[in-house]
């Protein structure tokens, strides 16, 4: 795949060049018609000219007027080419393990207490979400995020998410185009926000009394008018041909802010609308999508921005003072159009929120189309009986070209493993591996191995733990606050899958020793539960013996004839039987004396 990245890439390069060149030769076309245009206006003005002079200024003018047109089009071309080379580019840096630029920092705020963030690189920079973002709203990346961090689902929801993603597969082209065609600085606009915006009404309770008022005195005016011409102006006094344009003018002050608010919902809805057209039209023949967005299906929300722009445009009358004043004098037009727009952010506030909740759920169906075409093809093979055992694992932030798999499983009657090994060796990534490809489980999506089979396991750990000076923690505090939720969640019916690293490392080497066997042999009792910790406390490998769940693990480094370490980063059963604290100090200048 990375390969064939690298092919398109160029490709997209060549072609992102040569439609720029020329689009600066249309440019430049332009510049040239319009300068001779104006130029061609020159001879019009003397006092005498043929009638053959005004052939140059229309020549000139339409050929102006097709090079703005055809560099439009070159422009929308080429942007386009140039998003898709950038989706081109970020799948390529995930496949090279590299910052995508999706850092899921927006949303962030959502998930300020929930671990598995820092724990395992859920959000920021270089993640899990860096490797699977491709949402277009902020509604879908809120969308993705509670796939990731929801609770375990029942194994047949995940099999029928893993069937539907197969069958899905030929719709990724489909939404990369969507990717492609978007306009992503508009659709940072909060779909949210859009809700919220749709829930204020834009008239007053009262203005509906006025709009009635005013079609009743309007057509009682008409009415008198008509009368009043087929009678010759007997009976009727002229004074109440005055009420309507009176009234009428006096209710566009009930009105004034209408307009401002339509505007401000068009600007958020001209930039979903391109999407939810795509997404209309292709759920007419894909039974699939439509199932996914019935609602979208159904009320093509998209030809609402239509009707939302014409209405606009009667209420924009108000640019122009004059023709505002003599339209209102004649006819209800304002509160007529206000009414319509009223009525339409009615209609709208009732069906948007479900129509957000599809778009933002297709959204993450998208993101995970993608995240199959280029990452990872393999899914879980699902179990209700506590099991976790992986072929080829591998952490998805690491060069495909560099990255280590592991294999891994539990024998019969483990299920804790006490991981040890030397700095730098790769504990925690390993760790971090489990804790990824378990998430990815968790959605139904695709992970990163040969083969997994797990189930659906609730994800506790405790890996990247800090002080809060906000809080008054101390780091070691706020360990055992961590551990103590994790032994709660242990100790509850549901299956629990932790993750601890270098336990108790914040105390001294006495109490940690102490408190880290009890909390193992704690975890290690539990039934309904498995894990891995690793520790630096060599003695605690002994648990082996007298914890029957308890299995030693390691990672170790070599050292060659020239006193370098070498990493392979290949687990093995068994304790460590290697340190490197102190040559590390040595390699780095530190005087190191040992007695």
């Amino acid at each position: 795949m990375l390969n064939k990245l690298r092919h398109r890439e160029n490709k997209l390069q060549a072609y992102v060049l040569s439609w720029t060149q020329k689009l600066q030769k249309y440019q430049s076309a332009r510049l040239l018609t319009g300068l001779l245009f104006c130029l061609s206006l020159i001879p019009l003005a003397l006092p005498q000219k043929a009638s053959w002079e005004f052939s140059f200024p229309t020549l000139f003018l339409l050929s102006f007027l097709v090079f703005v047109i055809r560099t439009r089009r070159i422009h929308r071309h080429t942007r386009r080419l140039q998003k898709l080379l950038q989706f081109t580019q970020r799948q390529k840096k995930r496949c090279l393990g590299q910052a995508s630029g999706q850092d899921g920092l927006a949303v962030k705020k959502w998930a300020q207490e929930f671990p598995l963030v820092t724990d395992i690189h859920l959000l920021g920079e270089h993640s899990l979400w860096t490797v699977m973002d491709e949402t277009l709203t902020e509604g879908g990346k809120k969308h993705l995020l509670a796939w990731m961090s929801v609770k375990p689902l029942a194994v047949s929801t995940l099999q029928e998410r893993q069937n539907l993603l197969r069958r899905l597969r030929p719709q990724a082209w489909f939404y990369t185009r969507m990717v492609v065609s978007s306009e992503s600085e508009s659709l940072d606009v909060s779909t949210l926000q859009v809700e919220e915006f749709l829930h204020r009404p834009f008239v007053a309770p009262s203005f509906f009394k006025l709009f009635a008022a005013n079609w009743i005195v309007w057509l009682l005016t008409v009415a008198f008018l008509f009368l009043w011409s087929t009678r010759e102006g007997e009976g009727f006094p002229g004074w109440t041909l005055a009420v309507f344009p009176l009234l009428s003018l006096i209710s566009i002050g009930s009105v004034a802010t209408v307009f401002m608010r339509g505007v401000g919902l068009t600007h958020h809805l001209e930039a979903l609308a391109p999407l939810l057209q795509a997404l209309e039209e292709r759920t007419q023949w894909n039974q699939d999508l439509r199932a996914l967005c019935p609602t979208i299906a159904r009320h093509r929300p998209s030809r609402d921005v239509g009707r939302l722009e014409t209405i606009l445009g009667f209420l924009g009358t108000q640019t122009n003072p004059l023709l505002h004043f003599l339209l209102n004098v004649l006819m209800p037009w304002t509160v007529t159009a206000a009414y319509c727009l009223e009525r339409l952010r009615q209609r709208q506030a009732q069906s948007f929120p479900e129509i957000s909740r599809e778009l933002a759920e297709w959204e993450v169906w998208g993101s995970l189309l993608v995240f199959d075409k280029y990452q990872t093809q393999t899914y879980a093979e699902y179990s209700d009986q506590a099991v976790f055992a992986g072929e080829g694992l591998f952490h998805p932030l690491l060069s495909r070209d560099q990255v280590v798999a592991n294999d891994f499983s539990f024998p019969r009657g483990k299920s804790l493993g006490l991981l040890t090994g030397s700095n730098m060796s790769g504990k925690s990534t390993f760790l971090r591996t489990i804790g990824i490809n378990q998430i990815l489980a968790n959605m139904g999506a695709p992970v990163f191995a040969k083969r997994l089979q797990t189930r659906p396991w609730r994800l506790e750990t405790c890996i990247e733990v800090s002080d809060s000076l906000r809080d008054g923690y101390s780091y070691f505090y706020a360990e055992v606050r961590r551990l103590k939720q994790i032994l709660q969640a242990v100790s509850s019916t549901e299956p629990v899958l932790y993750l601890i690293d270098e336990i108790f490392r914040g105390t001294n080497n006495r109490e940690r020793h102490i408190g880290s066997k009890s909390v193992i042999r704690t975890l290690a009792q539990s039934s309904n539960s498995l894990g891995f910790v690793s520790t630096h406390d060599l003695d605690l490998v002994i648990l082996e013996e007298s914890t029957p769940s308890v299995l030693n693990l390691h990672f170790r480094e070599e050292v060659d004839s020239a006193g370098q370490m070498t990493f392979s980063y290949h687990l093995n059963y068994g304790p460590c039987v290697t340190t490197n604290a102190l040559r590390i100090m040595r390699n780095e200048g530190i005087r190191i004396e040992e007695s």
